[in-house]
């Protein structure tokens, strides 16, 4: 193996500017203006000697001398794979920005003019009294959406009129353009800058974004903390306002949907408080400790852990020499992919039924999201095999770790539930799938059913029953028999395959979703069946269908 002390001395890179940070001995790194980095007054030091002439053998014996070889040359790697030296220069952050595993960002770089403006407008009204009452309106709709625990739970676990679903999607989209611009005016009011903001597409789905970046350069951590949390302040409020509002109305469709509204301000807000993924809950914490980058030196910390558990590579000195640096780099890599497997499941799962597009939408956002996850962790295997000392024990170990997850996958037992839908005929319930053949669901007498209302944030049981098979006809079905929403006149054609039986004196809704309970399966086989068999044999349904339709058109 090379001595790093015989690589080329390192340079620190022209566009890199080392400022004070609000004390002596707490430095800003800059590229291009932009922040990245605290730096005590030793890495500054360091960084400062960095002129193209002074060997990294002589960097090690003036500033590091008690660390060993390796561990400094790790150091002078992180500050190369940092953009900050000569040859080592990443591109900033622009119009167009590609953030793994899943973020794309689209922005206007007049981002600190708009937001000078905008506060320049908001500065009568943004008073001390502003807090307190925003705090008292949190205080008060949490309470009220307490009162209305019951009201609440039904409205989400029952089909949403279209109406509904149009105003909370409205209503939740200016309330994301005034999260984000919440983050900006605070930081403007600060003193500081926002350099970006623009649309960007995060974890699957449309969100606004301010670069909030510069809020480095404020000397004060409560300021810093203050600006992450302005914008999740912003749906807190709305919250409770919409909360407060459903509380004193008296009607019942307006209480829904303000309940509703509520409920989805509460959601986000708590999942923006995660600190395991880049929101501003994650911002905040890293503001209040004082620890720049802190994802990717606690993920950097976990990797080396992990890559020196399996491979026997030397470890590396702390990116972050805090003692829960390493749980909390596993738990950044577990959340956002627990997250990203939720919104998978939510969409496979919604597209189920819908047909061919359905099938072919949801096999394509599976594909993005494997190539997106996948791409870095055979990166990160690639690395950990050239620097391991002890390749072989690191394959066969994790060759035997994934065995063992696809084994206990493939045993695990669950509930083999197939979706369908019902539909009362003459006080019957009857169990429908779509005429496209896209959701087949075998039946025979006597498989039990459990018939459910169907909501946007989930599902509650109304009946349990067994199935009558009859010779199946078709019909035409409201579409919350197989989907959350419900739209007067809306209707889609399916076929009936039986007749429901259940209890005497059971409230049912006019349609809804039913599971057909065939009794268990692995969770090997339940999730390849919904997200890989299940959708291609809805699009090798369809494609028949439409070349012999293309051919009896031809001739």
């Amino acid at each position: 193996m090379q001595n790093p002390h015989n690589a080329a001395p390192p340079r620190l890179s022209a566009s890199v500017r080392l400022e004070r940070a609000g004390g002596p001995d707490s430095w800003l790194v800059t590229v291009d203006g932009v922040p990245v980095s605290r730096a005590s007054v030793a890495t500054t030091e360091l960084l400062r000697a960095m002129d193209g002439a002074t060997s990294v053998a002589e960097l090690h014996r003036r500033f590091a001398p008690e660390q060993p070889t390796g561990a400094f040359a790790d150091l002078i790697d992180r500050f190369r794979h940092a953009g900050l030296l000569e040859g080592s220069e990443r591109p900033l952050a622009g119009r167009m920005t590609y953030r793994p595993p899943l973020t794309i960002q689209f922005a206007t770089l007049r981002a600190p003019e708009l937001f000078e403006v905008l506060h320049r407008v908001l500065r009568p009204v943004l008073g001390r009294w502003v807090p307190w009452g925003a705090a008292v309106c949190v205080v008060l709709g949490g309470a009220a959406l307490i009162m209305q625990a019951s009201g609440a739970i039904t409205a989400l676990t029952s089909p949403l009129p279209m109406v509904d679903v149009l105003i909370v999607a409205v209503v939740l989209v200016a309330a994301t353009f005034a999260h984000e611009a919440a983050h900006g005016v605070m930081l403007t009011s600060a003193g500081a800058r926002p350099r970006r903001a623009g649309v960007m597409l995060l974890y699957l789905g449309p969100a606004f974004f301010v670069d909030v970046t510069d809020a480095w350069r404020l000397p004060s951590r409560r300021l810093r903390v203050a600006v992450a949390l302005a914008g999740p302040a912003v749906h807190a409020v709305m919250g409770g306002a919409a909360a407060l509002a459903a509380l004193f109305t008296t009607d019942p469709d307006v209480r829904r949907t303000l309940l509703v509204l509520s409920c989805a301000c509460a959601a986000v807000v708590l999942v923006n408080l995660v600190p395991f993924v880049r929101f501003d809950g994650y911002i905040a914490l890293m503001s209040a400790v004082d620890e720049p980058n802190l994802r990717a030196r606690t993920m950097a910390d976990a990797g080396a852990t992990v890559r020196w558990l399996l491979f026997g590579t030397e470890p590396p000195p702390r990116a972050l020499a805090r003692w829960w640096s390493v749980p909390f780099g596993l738990l950044s890599v577990a959340v956002p992919t627990t997250l990203v497997w939720f919104a998978l499941e939510r969409a496979v799962r919604a597209l189920s039924g819908t047909g061919a597009l359905g099938a072919f939408l949801a096999l394509a956002l599976q594909v993005v999201v494997l190539v997106a996850v996948g791409v870095p962790v055979a990166r990160w295997l690639a690395a950990s095999v050239r620097q391991g000392r002890r390749r072989l024990r690191g394959l066969v170990m994790g060759a035997t770790l994934l065995a063992a997850i696809i084994t206990a996958a493939a045993v695990v037992p669950v509930a083999d539930a197939r979706a369908a839908g019902f539909l009362l005929v003459d006080g019957r319930p009857v169990l429908v799938v779509p005429a496209d053949g896209s959701a087949a669901v075998p039946v025979t007498a006597g498989t039990p059913v459990e018939l459910m209302t169907s909501g946007i944030l989930g599902d509650a049981r109304v009946a349990v029953g067994t199935v009558r098979p009859q010779t199946s006809w078709t019909l035409s079905v409201p579409i919350s028999a197989f989907t959350p929403l419900a739209a007067t006149g809306v209707r889609v054609e399916a076929t009936a395959v039986g007749v429901v039986d259940v209890a005497a004196g059971d409230a049912l809704p006019s349609a809804g979703r039913a599971f057909v309970q065939l009794g268990t399966r692995s969770l090997l086989s339940q999730v390849w069946s919904s997200h890989v068999t299940g959708p291609l044999s809805t699009l090798l349904t369809a494609f028949p269908s439409s070349l012999s339709g293309s051919q009896e058109g031809q001739s």
